[in-house]
């Protein structure tokens, strides 16, 4: 193999080796045009061709099937594909290699768009339509993204199962790694993207909305930054306060009488509540908009202490969203005026001034509600029924 060691040879070799790995390591076709040659390059492949040297900076033609049987017939007794190995390694046949590779990328959508996950929530599939036609998947974790989207499908099928999750150890539990989810990650990116996309919201920019993002999933990205708005809980100072996740982890309500507990949307109601009832209010819970991990875990423990939950939210479609969640993840909550008959009859009393806007949202607890909504065209905010609210507080005080 000396001779063909030679440097002169170095041109032949690339274009020939250039052409097997795009066409299927076929020696048919076209012959190489080697352009460009200096005169010792055209003299070592004309001498190895038995051709005459063509004219000073014509292209060279090189038939492969000739290359092949020149080298054949010469001392070096190997074919084109053996010289081009020993030279420079194994010659991929690029063509079956990409076919391959698509064959095995369409397996892996197909299980991507039967995953258990898609299969509970429909609106996956359009989400993963999304991400396949923008290549969302290529740019975070290149060739092998459509893996990295399943490992996200199966951190969906989790908080679409249950919630109250800290988010390191969910990405060990799910995804084998507890940095999996963070920010910046590819797995954690295509959660949070999905989740954004489900509500029509903007992909976060900072750390905070990112936090937010999970905490609205039913996740605490740490024991500080997740908390819950309460007034009078049982065991704290009779007063509006904002306790963290780390609080209301170890917390356990008395074990004293049943009775009742309210829950809202909006701070605004705890505060007219301690302006009004004070220290006299029965409990209260602030969800302050999709419902934290904090948030679920107190009122989760109240009811398994007795206290009938009573829940009131927002009459538009975030705030049926906002409910759907809390009814799912905890069951045993009752509405609280928060059905057809209040919402028309606060249309009627004309405080329906704002219109509706995003996407329809069911109310399963009262299926005539979002129909009400979606014929009035209007939202009602709790500020606007405020009074009716303290006053059944007021009524309910222990």
């Amino acid at each position: 193999m000396s001779l063909l060691d030679r440097a002169a040879y170095t041109p032949l070799w690339a274009a020939a080796r250039r052409r097997l790995e795009t066409n299927g390591l076929s020696l048919g076709g076209a012959p190489l045009t080697l352009k460009g040659l200096t005169s010792e390059e055209s003299d070592a492949v004309a001498g190895l061709l038995g051709i005459r040297r063509p004219a000073g900076g014509t292209p060279l033609r090189v038939p492969l099937v000739t290359l092949d049987r020149a080298l054949r017939s010469s001392s070096i007794e190997e074919g084109l594909l053996g010289v081009l190995t020993r030279l420079g390694g194994p010659v991929v046949d690029r063509r079956a290699a990409k076919a391959s590779k698509e064959a095995e990328q369409a397996t892996q959508w197909a299980e991507a768009y039967s995953h258990a996950a898609v299969q509970r929530d429909g609106r996956l599939a359009g989400w993963l339509d999304q991400v396949k036609s923008t290549g969302l998947d290529r740019r975070l974790a290149g060739a092998g993204g459509v893996v990295v989207v399943i490992a996200a499908l199966d951190v969906l099928a989790v908080l679409n199962r249950d919630s109250n999750h800290r988010l390191p150890v969910l990405a060990a539990e799910v995804a084998r790694d507890s940095h999996a989810l963070d920010r910046g990650q590819p797995i954690g990116t295509l959660v949070v993207h999905a989740l954004t996309w489900f509500n029509e919201e903007a992909f976060p920019q900072d750390a905070a909305d990112w936090r937010r993002v999970w905490a609205d999933a039913g996740v605490a990205c740490d024991d500080l930054s997740c908390d819950v708005l309460v007034l009078n809980l049982p065991g704290f100072a009779k007063e509006p306060l904002r306790l963290t996740l780390r609080q209301v982890t170890t917390w356990r309500p008395p074990a004293v009488v049943r009775g009742q507990v309210f829950a809202c949307e909006n701070p605004a109601v705890v505060a007219a509540a301690s302006d009004r009832l004070g220290d006299s209010s029965p409990p209260l819970v602030c969800v302050d908009g999709m419902p934290s991990t904090a948030a679920l875990i107190v009122l989760a423990r109240l009811a398994e202490h007795g206290q009938r939950i009573f829940y009131h939210g927002d009459f538009d479609w975030r705030g049926l969203a906002i409910a759907n969640v809390v009814a799912r993840k905890l069951p045993m909550t009752t509405p609280w005026r928060y059905n057809a008959t209040d919402y028309k009859r606060a249309i009627a009393a004309g405080l329906g001034t704002v219109e509706l806007t995003g996407r329809l949202t069911a109310s399963p607890w009262d299926a005539g509600l979002a129909k009400a909504m979606e014929s009035a065209g209007f939202a009602i905010y709790e500020e606007q029924v405020l009074s009716e609210l303290l006053d059944d507080l007021d009524r309910s005080r222990g």
